[in-house]
């Protein structure tokens, strides 16, 4: 497979001769073994249409991203290609033609260039990058492993270096864990106009949408480019809600504990004790309005297309129509007590510190009901405040990582550009 290339040398080479840049992203996708590439990819343009896409992209060259491939998780539209959600029947029920989504225009309006769909869990409801009808994710390094979901092509593109930069969504953590997983940096915004125009929704009022990079540079080019950051010239004062004794029997907890140590973070025992209360079956309380959310999205199908679903997927779904009254208006109020959480510990911090996971990447086999209930009592606050949130990359050896959530109020803010600085 060639060498992954940076925003900045894609830029160079599409700058110098488009075509060349064309002819070199497809070489790269035939070099993927077919036997795993439709675990990845729902959908590759052609030859033609990718010389045609860089030639138009490098027309303004003054723009961030010209000339710059990017992948999209297969929730969002784009013109005269499929949506599936890596689903059996989703564009039955949904069919095209799709316009374009607001997360694509706005990256082809920095100059970048479409480069296909990837795979994900079905419909987005997993953190595993497990798949029934298109095979699971593999890790991009690790053999036996899963890239973790539930955007887990993109980061298996990027990690592999297909692209520098690609979309996925996160609404329990599916940015957080794949990045985590596969050693990215993740950027997980706060719901807007990415995860509601043009992308098929999980649970809509907790859709979030982002992206993963590989390096610190490209990190720092893509959120510079989509977002227009306002500078933050403060020292940032950062509060760490880390599970210390938990963190004792990390394989991570060195490479945690040095992270911490350069971001500065701070330990605040009445923080810690006040979220210990406002999170408390918070993965309970998330899983109750994110599955009711879920049915009200797949209501016309759910009973009729339930053979074709993948059974485990479906169940996450259905299970809604079981909640009571009192489960959802117990739900409604953890969501508000952790919203009260994080608005008070805001007005002390400017950023606030957890795992994404407590380990690296697992296998199909050891991602059970247990450990899955582990990720969501590490992403569900962050979920249920709808936060924005940065997911910082801890490698350890042979390729093992995991990642650290920065949580923060403004998704507007240059912070997530600081904690590159500080970590790096």
């Amino acid at each position: 497979m060639n060498a992954p290339r940076s925003i900045e040398e894609w830029k160079a080479l599409s700058a110098e001769n488009p075509e060349k840049s064309a002819e070199t992203y497809w070489s790269t996708l035939q070099q993927i073994p077919e036997a795993i590439r439709t675990s990845i990819f729902s959908y590759i343009p052609d030859l033609q249409y990718l010389k045609k896409a860089f030639s138009r992209s490098v027309s303004s060259s003054d723009r961030p991203l010209s000339g710059v491939p990017y992948l999209l998780k297969d929730l969002f539209d784009f013109p005269n290609t499929p949506t599936t959600a890596s689903s059996a029947f989703l564009e039955e029920v949904r069919p095209g033609p799709h316009e374009e989504s607001a997360a694509s225009i706005d990256l082809r309006r920095q100059g970048a260039v479409f480069g296909g769909k990837t795979q994900l869990n079905e419909f987005a409801y997993g953190l595993s990058g497990e798949n029934l009808h298109y095979g699971n994710c593999p890790h991009p390094f690790r053999s036996k492993a899963l890239s973790g979901g539930s955007s887990s092509g993109s980061a298996w593109g990027v990690a592999k270096g297909i692209a520098p930069i690609a979309f996925g969504t996160d609404t329990g953590g599916s940015i957080r864990v794949p990045a985590a997983w596969c050693g990215l940096f993740g950027f997980r915004f706060n719901p807007n106009a990415w995860s509601r125009n043009g992308c098929f929704p999980l649970a809509s009022s907790f859709d979030t949408a982002g992206w993963f990079c590989a390096r610190v540079e490209d990190s720092v080019a893509s959120f510079s480019a989509l977002i227009t950051p306002k500078s933050e010239t403060r020292t940032l004062k950062g509060l760490d809600l880390t599970d210390r004794d938990r963190l004792k029997h990390s394989a991570f907890k060195t490479c945690l504990l040095d992270t911490f140590s350069k971001l500065r973070v701070s330990s605040d025992k009445a923080f810690s004790d006040a979220f210990e209360n406002a999170s408390h079956r918070a993965a309970r309380h998330f899983t109750v309005l994110q599955s009711s959310e879920a049915l009200e999205a797949h209501k016309a199908w759910i009973e009729t297309r339930k053979n074709q679903y993948d059974p485990a997927v479906w169940q996450r779904i259905a299970r809604a129509k079981d909640w009571t009254d009192e489960d959802l208006v117990e739900a409604r109020a953890g969501e508000s007590k952790i919203e009260s959480f994080f608005q008070a510990a805001f007005q002390e911090y400017d950023f606030i510190t957890l795992p994404a996971s407590w380990t690296s990447a697992i296998s199909a086999s050891e991602h059970t009901d247990s450990y899955r209930g582990e990720l969501l009592d590490l992403t569900s606050p962050g979920s249920l405040a709808r936060l924005p949130i940065f997911t910082l990359p801890i490698h350890a050896e042979n390729r093992a990582s995991t990642g650290i959530q920065i949580l923060y109020k403004d998704p507007l803010s240059d912070l997530p550009l600081q904690i590159i600085e500080a970590a790096s």
